[in-house]
């Protein structure tokens, strides 16, 4: 064998692509992209995420931890992992497929949408939640994107996915320190760096379908967080019921210790009787939805333009240095290209991702 067969020799891993065929692309995100595949075994379509392992440079161990995680969960509203796998360049871990779309396209698809459906669906997030924290671990990504559902019947599973930032702990009283999580969805102990564990989920859920906390800029925001003002603006509430708002204030505490617990949220009222009226929520619904997608493009949007204006202006500044000779700067081509990767890119500058802890 000479040197340079030995130089491009696979992972000993890779061996199990060939059992899937792969297809579309189901989606992008901070560290590569979801694609559907089929196990040529079974017959059966999959997901299959692939992590550019350049993206993850020097925290390679997040993936390793992801898979650690996943071995050990089996939940019937927690994504099923199956199967691993890597290449010199990229990671490959493999899930059932969630053909039945994300919890919100799902609601907005309905003809209605009332309280009493809204608590159904936290009971199933929710129990989930409990599961994982019953084994140490925290998810620390919860949002909507993340509640995708099975299939596409009425009476589909709803499931929690994505553990790329998840962490098991290694006794109840471990103390997380990583800034972690989503733009809108992070606990104050994460935003203000005061050490977190299992409460970061239980705010998450109380923030999934409704965003309290309003501010002019990032800096505004995190103070409005803190401070734990919850408003329920009447144009919104006025048709909810005194138990749905007590369930979601008892989630926004500002305190994590005051915080219910994912057991203590299945037992609250608004959860175990239907207590709220039939009344149509769903133009509500949509028009905060429509209004959380249309924020995250623009932060996207504005984080893109400034790493583009940032890497432009590095460059310059190289090819004027000592170093000139050593620089080139950022052509047409390109800058045109960073710029069409910037979506996936900018989701970094505003997701708060772990690293070591």
């Amino acid at each position: 064998m000479n040197l340079s067969s030995i130089l491009h020799l696979q992972p000993p891993s890779h061996e199990r692509k060939k059992h899937y065929e792969f297809g579309r692309d189901l989606g992008t995100g901070t560290y590569g992209t979801v694609k559907k595949a089929k196990a040529l075994d079974t017959g059966n379509d999959v997901a299959v995420k692939i992590i550019l392992k350049k993206t993850v440079k020097g925290h390679e161990d997040m993936v390793e931890k992801e898979i650690g995680v996943l071995k050990n969960l089996s939940h019937p509203n927690i994504v099923n992992f199956l199967d691993w796998f890597e290449s010199r360049d990229k990671y490959y871990l493999v899930f059932d497929l969630a053909a039945g779309g994300e919890l919100f396209d799902r609601i907005c698809e309905k003809g209605a949408f009332t309280e009493n459906n809204a608590a159904t669906i936290m009971k199933e997030v929710i129990e989930a939640i409990e599961y994982l924290h019953s084994k140490n671990v925290v998810h620390r990504d919860l949002k909507p994107e993340n509640l995708l559902y099975k299939d596409e019947t009425e009476e589909s599973k709803l499931m929690v996915v994505d553990f790329g930032i998840s962490k098991t702990m290694e006794s109840e009283d471990q103390v997380l320190t990583t800034m972690c999580g989503s733009y809108g969805y992070a606990a104050p102990e994460v935003l203000l760096r005061r050490g977190h564990g299992k409460p970061v989920d239980m705010w998450s859920i109380g923030l999934c379908g409704y965003a309290p906390f309003q501010a002019e800029n990032d800096q505004q925001l995190v103070a409005e967080i803190a401070r734990c003002n919850v408003v329920f603006h009447q144009r919104y509430w006025k048709d909810v019921s005194v138990e749905a708002r007590d369930f979601i204030k008892c989630l926004l505490r500002a305190h994590p210790e005051k915080r219910l617990t994912a057991t203590e949220a299945l037992q609250h009222k608004w959860i175990t009787t239907e207590t709220g009226n039939n009344a149509d929520l769903l133009d509500n619904v949509k028009e905060g939805f429509n209004a959380k997608r249309m924020f995250k493009k623009t932060v996207r949007a504005v984080a893109a333009a400034n790493r583009l204006r940032s890497m432009t202006r590095s460059n310059t500044e190289m090819a004027n240095s000592d170093a000139g000779s050593h620089a080139s700067s950022l052509d047409a081509s390109e800058a045109q290209q960073q710029q069409q990767q910037q979506p996936q890119q900018a989701e970094a500058a505003v997701s708060v991702t772990a690293e070591q802890s």
